[in-house]
């Protein structure tokens, strides 16, 4: 059985205002002990005298003095001006404010964005697999089928109508020209005679034929009365229509595959097919024709409305299924995922080249851009204005620096004992 381990808590990101507030306490503590050292140096001057003990004392309140002001005014001078006095060499940060984003741009572009560097880190990621991983659990897969979806629908939404349609036709008319018309109709053709697939279309036909017989029977029959010899009789014209009416609808019914015995009307429209296959593969002059016949269509306003018609079905279909969490889309698109995810983690060759590209497009896009990259950053600083600038570089290191002053008082402190013990002995 095994156990998953805590996760490591990490500190939530101070908001601009606490840090604020940080600097403001570091910096009156920082000042309040110089204020305590100052007035302790007074109090032992008006009230000791010139006791030794008060002399260790008094020397080291005067060199911590020293070394809290000295450290408050080195702190002070990175920013800004001492007191508001123009003393050279002070607000470092606001006269070399754009040599620091040209010096910061070239120290990323040297240590960060490095092709060896960036390559390295993502060849030791294994993001391939990683992905693998992430792409293979239901929820996660679901996740980015939702993803792909909307992106897929957006993109139909904002594509442009008559861009999307000249598309899809100019690649239809790319594929239709390079088929010949008439050889692969005929090749298509000779699959449906070979495998017998016509002989229900024709017994299709064949009744329809007989259907169209007997509902213009009657039409049928005054028409041929209106055209008969004036001196047959009634009966006698009867006799003949039907024999006529009748003899046609029993060819038709010895030529459908219903029948016992097939013969006679079947057989000839079987050679016709056959003739017209064979003359569709190998008659020029039929082949020509046929190919005026497709740059017709392919020059015909129909074939373009009904692109038109698929474009726009294609896009609502597309929209309506991308909100559907259980539309096909969505289940084939997670199905890919899933899929993709699993090649990624049972085929170390396909993670691999994955791995390669990704670290190959890195260290290319790093090479090609990492100039720019840089100048992103010196151009941003470079922007910045200069009161701004210092706000932003003291409320990051501000506190840090405070400690300095502290630092500066009680070590300048230590040192002044020190050296007034020294010279007392000497």
């Amino acid at each position: 059985m095994s156990t998953t381990a805590a996760p490591v808590p990490t500190a939530a990101p101070e908001s601009e205002q606490a840090r604020r507030d940080d600097l403001r306490r570091m910096k009156a503590r920082a000042t309040g002990l110089l204020v305590i050292v100052a007035l302790v140096w007074i109090a032992l001057l008006v009230w000791t005298g010139d006791q030794t003990w008060a002399g260790y004392a008094i020397a080291a309140a005067e060199a911590g003095m020293v070394g809290g002001l000295a450290d408050w005014f080195a702190v002070t001078a990175v920013f800004r001006h001492p007191l508001g006095l123009p003393i050279p060499h002070t607000a470092v940060v606001a006269s070399r404010k754009d040599a620091f984003g040209v010096t910061l741009g070239q120290f990323v572009q040297e240590n960060f964005l490095s092709p060896d560097v960036v390559g390295q880190r993502l060849g030791e990621a294994d993001l391939a697999r990683r992905a693998g991983r992430w792409l293979t659990t239901p929820a996660n897969a679901r996740l980015a089928a939702g993803h792909l979806a909307e992106l897929v629908a957006r993109l139909a939404a904002e594509a442009r109508d008559e861009d999307a349609i000249s598309l899809i036709e100019s690649e239809l008319r790319r594929r239709v020209e390079e088929v010949d018309a008439a050889p692969a109709a005929g090749r298509l053709l000779r699959i449906l005679t070979v495998e017998g697939h016509h002989e229900q279309l024709l017994d299709e036909l064949l009744e329809i034929l007989d259907r169209f017989l007997l509902d213009a029977e009657p039409n049928l029959r005054r028409r041929f009365t209106a055209e008969a010899p004036w001196w047959l009789p009634e009966p006698v014209d009867e006799a003949i229509f039907q024999r006529l009416f009748q003899g046609v609808r029993n060819i038709l019914a010895d030529a459908s595959g219903t029948a016992t015995e097939s013969h006679g009307l079947r057989p000839t429209i079987h050679a016709a097919i056959e003739d017209f296959v064979t003359r569709l593969e190998y008659d020029p002059v039929l082949a020509e024709r046929a190919e005026d016949l497709k740059r017709e269509l392919l020059e015909s306003e129909r074939v373009r409305a009904w692109i038109s018609s698929i474009w726009d079905e294609l896009k609502q279909r597309i929209q309506a299924q991308a909100a559907q969490p259980e539309s096909v889309l969505r289940t084939r698109l997670e199905g890919t995922v899933i899929g993709l995810g699993r090649r990624l983690l049972t085929d170390p060759a396909t993670a691999d080249r994955v791995d390669d590209l990704i670290v190959r497009g890195a260290r290319a896009g790093v090479e090609t851009y990492r100039e720019e990259l840089a100048g992103l950053v010196s151009g941003t600083i470079e922007r910045w204005d200069t009161a701004e600038t210092s706000d932003r570089l003291e409320l990051l290191l501000g506190r840090d620096l405070q400690f300095i002053r502290i630092n500066g008082t009680v070590v300048g402190a230590l040192a002044g004992l020190v050296i007034h013990a020294i010279a007392v002995l000497t």
